[in-house]
């Protein structure tokens, strides 16, 4: 079992390099992603912002309250969940039933497990592949997930990250998507290991209109 250090609150300069690191990282991002894909009528890009959730309770995190450890009371929300915001995305897809997602999450931290602790401001950065079980352009899609990102929260570290999703489109161009993933590190971080929740709003470029093929780069038919 890890053993992870009581959380402590950051500084107003660490919080402030953490700003710059965002925005550098953000920066390096879009400019890779401009480099890689023109934007033509080919691209599939879908654009989130929404609500996500932390819960430190349903894990073995050292000093969370929990004797019974890993999805212990994984669904007392009202317990145990810090609820913020936002969460900002962008996923492209990539090729077959591959999607690429990239995204920030703000939240606050007021709930680690069964503890009332001081306010401590929760930044992720993430980066997951997503695997659809169905075609990622039908109306509604089942997709596993998996990849990696940076946390700042009581200590900052980063995190393998794997769990699912779903997204349902109402219109061409709108739809919501929901994500579940455990947020992982390893024993050379201090940052807590924790379950990440989320509920997004999404936007749709150059929809087509529902139920319909789309063609990918290489010619075949989307199924």
């Amino acid at each position: 079992m890890l053993k992870h250090k009581p959380p402590t609150q950051d500084t107003k300069t660490m919080k402030y390099l953490v700003c710059k690191k965002i925005l550098l990282i953000f920066s390096i991002l879009f400019l890779v992603s401009q480099m890689l894909y023109s934007q033509n009528e080919d691209d599939r890009w879908i654009f989130g912002i929404g609500f996500n959730a932390v819960d430190y309770f349903p894990t073995n995190v050292y000093g969370n309250g929990n004797p019974d450890g890993f999805f212990n009371e994984i669904t007392n929300a009202e317990d145990h969940w810090n609820i913020g915001g936002p969460k900002i995305s962008a996923t492209r897809y990539l090729w077959n039933k591959l999607s690429a997602e990239g995204s920030i999450s703000f939240n606050s931290i007021t709930k680690f497990g069964e503890k009332i602790v001081p306010k401590v401001t929760y930044i992720g950065i993430d980066v997951n592949l997503q695997y659809n079980f169905m075609n990622p352009f039908s109306d509604f899609s089942i997709f596993a997930l998996a990849g990696g990102g940076y946390t700042f929260a009581f200590y900052s570290g980063g995190t393998v990250n794997f769990g699912a999703g779903s997204k349902y489109w109402f219109g061409d161009k709108f739809g919501v998507g929901v994500q579940g993933m455990y947020k992982y590190n390893s024993e050379d971080y201090r940052l807590s290991p924790h379950f990440y929740y989320s509920l997004s709003l999404i936007y749709r470029l150059n929809g087509n209109g529902r139920s319909k093929k789309f063609l990918w780069r290489d010619g075949a038919n989307c199924f």
